[in-house]
């Protein structure tokens, strides 16, 4: 590997004043890599500044992940048409072609900018576990003093828990376990490392950090220790508990996976060493063995990608139908609204038709009376315009006349 001039300068500042200390958080996601990295703070090692906030119903109390990182991970997979829920592992000459691009300088650059100013810096990915041979290159690069802690939790609670998140099926959550942690135990051969159960960090949280403590000499702050084993580590971050039983049980769980989980709860409980040369033949052995499997693995991620992409399909067009129904509701809506406007009006319009009705009723009685008022003074008019009336005209005046004279008896 060729160096650059910066890279070398930083390189010999290392070398005289002493290695740099780095802790890698490997593991499998959702198997409580974030708890325990939130616990390496105990042992006053330096998580950064630049962390992912925590999501609410993912990682309540954070994923006590460095974002830059994270971001740097996505994009290395997202080059090799790669993502973190791929069950085929990265091919070698993938390795060698990061190795061998502008990504292994980023890489180192980028740990550099995050260890230069601490003497202990740790950090966690889960992508990093797929990317380890890469990384791994970057560390013997930088000369730093690299230690591993590999994370396992029971394959069902993973399983459970990825369901929940993602909707994945078991089948492939088992395969995810399996390469992940795989890939952990040897990518990390020759790096000084400890594997740590979660479900045992749970139940004895001072037991396992002093554990780790005593494994790469660091010194615990035991008021710190109190506070995480007792306000950060509550029953809420473990969601589910399972008997080894269980894997047996389940027809989706691979052999392999209950040969694995069962093999690791030893080296856990300190039965078996990690670097016990009988295990690591057997880890040889698991390898060999999950790259045998590695075409159908390959076709299980070429089918889920053409599924997820069916999904996002199938997503968008449910997400036009809705906005279709929601045109069609308020196109209903708005008919609905305009036939109760014309309802109205219709109402409003027979009941003017109804008074004008009413008028013209009282009109035609009015017109009836001056008819009959008409008539009568027709009549009358008749008999005023009648020969007789003018004949005894002087007769009804005499007649008045005599009414109204006071002289007559």
């Amino acid at each position: 590997m060729v160096r650059n001039n910066v890279l070398e300068a930083k390189l010999d500042t290392m070398e005289s004043t002493g290695k740099k200390r780095l802790i890698v958080v490997l593991g499998m996601h959702r198997s409580g890599t974030s708890a325990i990295t939130r616990g390496l703070q105990v042992m006053g090692i330096d998580l950064g500044n630049n962390l992912i906030p925590a999501m609410e119903g993912v990682n309540d109390k954070g994923f006590w992940e460095d974002s830059d990182i994270n971001a740097f991970n996505r994009e290395l997979l997202n080059s090799l048409g790669s993502d973190w829920h791929h069950v085929a592992p990265i091919k070698s000459s993938d390795i060698e072609t990061l190795l061998k691009s502008c990504y292994f300088t980023r890489a180192v650059e980028l740990l550099h900018q995050k260890i230069d100013k601490h003497t202990i810096f740790g950090f966690k990915d889960p992508r990093v576990t797929k990317l380890l041979p890469f990384w791994k290159e970057v560390f013997t690069y930088c000369q730093f003093d690299t230690r591993c802690i590999l994370v396992i939790r029971h394959p069902l609670s993973v399983t459970k828990s990825l369901n929940k998140r993602d909707s994945f099926e078991a089948e492939k959550s088992y395969l995810l376990w399996l390469g992940h942690v795989i890939e952990s135990l040897s990518g990390s051969m020759g790096l000084q490392r400890v594997l740590v159960d979660y479900d045992k960090l749970m139940k004895s949280p001072e037991l396992e950090i002093d554990r780790i403590s005593r494994q790469f000499d660091f010194k615990v702050d035991y008021d710190e220790l109190h506070n995480y084993a007792v306000q950060f580590l509550d029953k809420g971050l473990q969601h589910t508990i399972h008997d080894l039983s269980e894997l047996s049980l389940d027809e989706a769980c691979p052999l392999l996976v209950h040969e694995i989980y069962t093999k690791l709860l030893e080296v856990a409980s300190g039965k078996i060493n990690l670097d016990d040369p009988v295990l690591c033949r057997l880890i040889e052995q698991w390898v060999e063995e999950f790259q045998r499997l590695k075409p159908v693995l390959t076709l299980v991620d070429r089918y889920f990608s053409k599924n997820l992409v069916n999904n996002q399909i199938i997503g968008e067009y449910s997400e036009q139908i809705k906005h279709i129904n929601q045109a069609v509701a308020e196109r209903e809506a708005a008919v609905i609204e305009k036939d109760a406007a014309i309802t109205e009006k219709d109402a409003a319009i027979a009941e003017k038709g109804a008074a004008i009705a009413e008028r013209d009723a009282a009109i035609a009685e009015r017109d009836a009376a001056i008819a009959e008022r008409d008539a009568a003074l027709a009549r009358v008019n008749i008999v005023l315009n009648s020969k007789s009336w003018r004949i005894t005209h002087p007769l009804r005046t005499f007649k008045k006349w005599l009414k109204s004279s006071p002289s007559v008896p």
